[in-house]
């Protein structure tokens, strides 16, 4: 947000991606790290940021709710 991305940009920090511990952490740029920081993750962590995010069907489409730890199996 400092070099100007929109503070309502789409981001997704994935855990431990394609394996059976995944988890993933949706949320608006602005409230990312807290987000991230709440559910715990830890390394190896893939962080995705832009309008590519809204493209997942978990992407959560209500932006004043667009926050959510989603646990994938």
């Amino acid at each position: 947000m400092d070099h100007g991305l929109p503070c309502d940009t789409p981001a997704v920090a994935v855990e431990r991606g394609t394996t059976p511990l995944q988890r993933t952490v949706f949320a608006e740029l602005k409230d990312f790290a807290s987000e991230i920081q709440s559910a715990g993750l830890v390394s190896p962590t893939l962080i995705i940021i832009g309008k590519v995010v809204e493209l997942s069907p978990l992407w959560p489409h209500c932006t004043k709710e667009s926050s959510s730890l989603v646990e994938t199996r």
